[in-house]
């Protein structure tokens, strides 16, 4: 039976890379993305039986149009950790809200170089991050305000009627929210 396992592992390797490398490349993203020290002698641990359910409103764009918007890090972060300390990703439920100057931040590249004049360097880590079970939710009105098409969003964005609303929905679905 082993015999069989290696073949087939093999041949997904060399004749379908992108499903290798897309996997590797999200796994990378969160952890060159969400890194830092990993704390020892732990006296409060997370433990790994716990349901962690977490939103993060971010409101607050990029420094620079070509760089990531630093709140999405914090999801990230989250990940990073909760991996450093065993906590099976089925027990990690997030959400990013997104309004404010973030709110380009979820923009297909072509749309947000329309806007900004350079690519969007966010897109990297919002797909690592929705590939990781993220879910990421912008503010409707955000984008009336803006004159943004929700066609021109990446495809696992998901549009709520305002930001308020998203959160106070996960809030009462047992999410904490935080604000970066």
């Amino acid at each position: 039976m082993s015999r069989r396992i290696i073949p087939i592992a093999l041949a997904v390797v060399l004749f379908f890379p992108s499903v290798v490398s897309a996997q590797a490349t999200s796994s990378d993203i969160i952890k060159r993305q969400g890194s830092g020290p990993i704390a020892s002698g732990i006296t409060f641990p997370m433990p790994g039986d716990l349901h962690y359910r977490i939103a993060w409103g971010v409101r607050v764009g990029p420094t620079k149009p070509d760089s990531v918007v630093p709140g999405f890090r914090e999801a990230a972060s989250f990940l990073y950790v909760s991996d450093a300390n065993n906590v099976p990703r089925a027990n990690v439920h997030l959400a990013v809200v997104v309004w404010g100057t973030a709110t380009h931040s979820l923009l297909k590249n072509e749309a947000y170089k329309a806007a900004k004049g350079t690519d969007n360097a966010s897109i990297p880590l919002l797909q690592a991050l929705n590939d990781a079970g993220v879910q990421v939710i912008v503010c409707g009105v955000a984008l009336i305000n803006r004159k943004l098409s929700p066609s021109d969003l990446l495809p696992f964005v998901k549009v709520a009627p305002t930001a308020t609303h998203a959160l106070a929905t996960l809030h009462a679905q047992g999410y904490g929210i935080l604000t970066p």
